[in-house]
This record gives structure tokens, C-alpha cells and sequence, in this order.
């Protein structure tokens, strides 16, 4: 049998399989298959590698750790693994914060959750329009950018509120009205469905990643803040994807004034191992009783390591600034889809970037991009409510010149996918 009826034997079918590509190791920003076939990586296993593959110093990293212990669960006795990668990481978010490390972003989403409820005795939490926090069914329950991923699962978390993201094109509306609408229908939520003084948290992605890369209109976030902090709500920003150093700052939050309660961490925390984490005021964490949650896994030492290299050569080789001036380079360099009537815009932050489809046929049409990217050797993923964006996540250390011309490759397999529908 060949991998792929290896891979149907075997393997549960509810995992999609994007690609037929039969991987054999990546280096770089490059991606091989067993039969010698590379790939420029712009997905990075959804943004979860950001220093590409095989960095000599996360590598280095990992040995080291290995040759010491693989794993202890966390309340066996301290570790400095975990405490050096807690500290890099509160240097990183401010003082008065604490970390509790887990496995994925689902747990750690999870995790903010469960403290909320606890520390304010409040049951709601409020939560967005085309956002996306993972698949266990607390996470879940916050969900809501496919119907598929809830409706079989019902019932969900209760006491779980959703309002719309301000969304521009999502909504149709010009950035300032979009965000007026989401103001009034919060608003309107605490009048009606809950009162202000039931709800323990609202969770937000200050970009959203699932729900196609969409920026929110500046004073939202501030805002949002500005709401929670008049009602003892507390407010948690899911950085999952847009953490470590992807839109031009270490947290996408950043990009404001904002200070939030929480702030959910996963995908390239662990530098392509296994690793989440929240970090919460501290005057919050330190009402978590022991015992109150825990972990088996969270925190192991390896994923800890890998994930404190990253952290560090994303420092060391100012690869923020680099996400900034490459994520310029791409809207540059893309900016001639902008004319074309079939899509609708042209967005990012950093090295967050999406290009978005318009009408009934965006989803089509993105796959079929996706489809005659990969045959020219270069991998993306979508996203989007009806899977209409392209999404491009590269390696925060790609080259430039690389880089360059494969947002050229999408320009030129843009216009040709385009010309090629049908009429009407």
C-alpha cells in the first residue's frame, strides 16, 4: 500500500487531508516530499512555525532539554525550563502578570474559562461572530465560524453569548459603522440576554485567524476594554495565532493601549512543539486555588525549551521589524488584485495577510488558487466564514526575495483563475 491508503487504513477520516503531498522534512521555509519535490511553506502548519523548520538554535534547544529529561508533570518539583519561559514571556506582556502552561490552544482557551467562573462566581461569557478558539467543548462553545464544528456536538457550554465581529466586508459596512453596529448590539445583549454583573468574561481574537484574517477598526479594542472594566468583566484576547512577533509586535494586542485580564497563548508558543499557556493578572491567578485545574502534559520541558529558542531568535534576529516591513511588501505587491471585481480586499498585519474573494462563488475560487499554488510549489491555506479568503502565514524569517516572488506567483495565479470563470 502507498502512504495515502496506509494513511485510510489507519487513520480516523475526520481529520481533512489537504493536500496529496507525502512529506518527508522541511528546512527553512521549505517544505520536501519523499520524492524530492520542494515547497515554499506559507502556512507554517497554521502559523505555528514561526522560525520556519530546522533552526540550528531551537534544534540545539530541544537536544539539550532531551538529555536532561523528556518530561515530569509540573507538580512533580520545579523545573527551570518552565520558569526561564514563563519569565521571557511576562518580559514580553508586563509586569503583575502570572503563567500556567498547557498543550494546545483549546485548553488554554479552556483555562480562561474556568478562571473567569472561578474568580468572579459569574456565569456568562460573551463572545464573537466568526471567531474561532478550538474544539474541546468549553473552547467550542466560543466558536462560531462553522456550523459544522457545533451542530453535531449540541448542547454546548451554557450561559455562551455571541455578537458580531466588526467585520467590514463581513458586515458590508464602511470600518467606523461596522464598529458602531458591533457597540450596539453588545450594548443591546447586556439590556436584554444578560445582565452586565452575570458575565465573568468576554474573549475576543484581536485579529480574527479562522474568520479570515479581519482587523477589527481601530478603538475597538480600547473600547471593549473600557466596557468590561465598567461592568468587573473581565477580557481575555485569544492570541493563539497572532502571538509571537507574526503582525509586527510580540501579541497583536499590542498594537493598542489595551491591558487585558488575559491573554491566551498556543500554536508558535511552543516553537513547533506541543505547548499553550494564559497569563493572567496576577490578582487574578492568585485567587486559583491549588488544585483548582491542572495539567499532565502542560508545561513539558521540551516544548518549553523550543519554545523559549524561538522567543529568543525571534528577538535576536528582529524578526517583529521584519514581519512589519515584509508584511508591507506583500499589500504592495498584491495590491493590483485590488482592482479586480472578483475580490473584495486585500488585508493584513504583519505577516498576517489575506486576500478575500467576493460572492457566491469566493470559495471556489480560493480553492482553486490554493489548488494551482501547490502545483506550482507553493503552499496556503483559507480561511473565511464560507472558506473565501486565502490566508498567508510564512515563516516570520523567510527571505525576502523568496517571499517576493511567490506573492508575484499569487498576483499572476489570481488574474488567470479570475479570467478564467465563467461569465455572470
Amino acid at each position: 500500500m502507498d502512504i495515502a491508503q496506509r494513511y485510510e487504513a489507519a487513520m480516523m477520516p475526520v481529520q481533512p487531508m489537504e493536500t496529496e503531498l507525502s512529506i518527508s522534512h522541511g528546512q527553512g521555509s521549505y517544505l520536501y516530499t519523499v520524492d524530492g519535490r520542494r515547497y515554499l511553506d506559507l502556512a507554517t502548519g497554521i502559523a505555528v512555525n514561526a522560525v520556519g523548520y530546522g533552526h540550528p538554535k531551537v534544534i540545539q534547544a530541544i537536544e539539550d532539554q532531551a538529555r536532561r529529561h523528556l518530561h515530569l508533570y509540573s507538580g512533580t518539583g520545579y523545573q527551570d525550563a518552565l520558569i526561564d519561559y514563563a519569565e521571557a514571556i511576562l518580559a514580553e506582556i508586563g509586569s503583575g502578570y502570572k503563567i500556567f502552561f498547557g498543550n494546545s490552544g483549546t485548553e488554554a482557551v479552556e483555562a480562561a474559562i474556568k478562571l473567569a467562573r472561578f474568580v468572579t462566581g459569574r456565569p456568562g461569557v460573551i463572545a464573537f461572530r466568526g471567531g474561532f478558539h478550538g474544539r474541546s467543548l468549553g473552547a467550542l462553545s466560543l466558536t462560531d465560524s462553522a456550523a459544522r464544528y457545533r451542530s453535531p456536538y449540541e448542547p454546548l457550554l451554557p450561559s455562551v453569548y455571541h455578537v458580531p465581529y466588526p467585520a467590514p466586508t463581513r458586515l458590508s459596512m464602511q470600518p467606523a459603522e461596522a464598529l458602531r453596529f458591533v457597540q450596539l448590539q453588545l450594548e443591546s445583549l447586556l439590556e436584554t440576554d444578560i445582565a452586565p454583573d452575570r458575565v465573568a468574561l468576554i474573549v475576543l481574537e484581536p485579529i480574527q485567524g479562522e474568520g479570515g484574517y479581519v482587523i477589527p477598526p481601530d478603538g475597538f479594542l480600547p473600547w471593549l476594554q473600557e466596557l468590561a472594566n465598567a461592568h468587573g468583566i473581565l477580557l481575555a484576547v485569544d492570541e493563539v495565532q497572532s502571538g509571537m512577533g507574526r503582525t509586527g509586535r510580540m501579541f497583536a494586542y499590542q498594537h493598542t493601549a489595551i491591558s487585558p485580564d488575559i491573554v491566551i497563548m498556543g500554536k508558535a508558543l511552543g516553537g513547533g512543539m506541543p505547548l499553550s499557556a494564559i497569563a493572567a493578572r496576577a490578582a487574578l491567578a492568585n485567587q486559583w486555588a491549588p488544585g483548582s485545574h491542572g495539567t499532565t502534559f502542560g508545561g513539558n520541558p521540551v516544548s518549553c525549551a523550543a519554545g523559549l529558542a524561538t522567543l529568543q531568535v525571534i528577538k535576536d534576529e528582529n524578526l517583529m521589524a521584519q514581519s512589519d516591513r515584509l508584511g508591507a511588501l506583500a499589500l504592495e505587491r498584491l495590491a493590483p488584485l485590488r482592482r479586480l471585481e472578483a475580490v473584495r480586499d486585500v488585508r493584513g498585519r504583519g505577516l498576517m495577510v489575506a486576500v478575500e474573494f467576493a460572492g457566491e462563488a469566493g470559495g471556489a475560487l480560493a480553492q482553486r488558487v490554493m489548488e494551482d499554488m501547490l502545483a506550482e510549489g507553493v503552499i496556503l491555506h483559507m480561511a473565511g466564514l464560507r472558506h473565501e479568503v486565502i490566508r498567508l502565514m510564512p515563516p516570520l524569517n523567510i527571505d525576502k526575495e523568496r517571499f517576493a516572488q511567490a506573492l508575484d506567483l499569487l498576483v499572476r495565479t489570481v488574474m488567470a483563475a479570475t479570467a478564467a470563470q465563467p461569465a455572470g
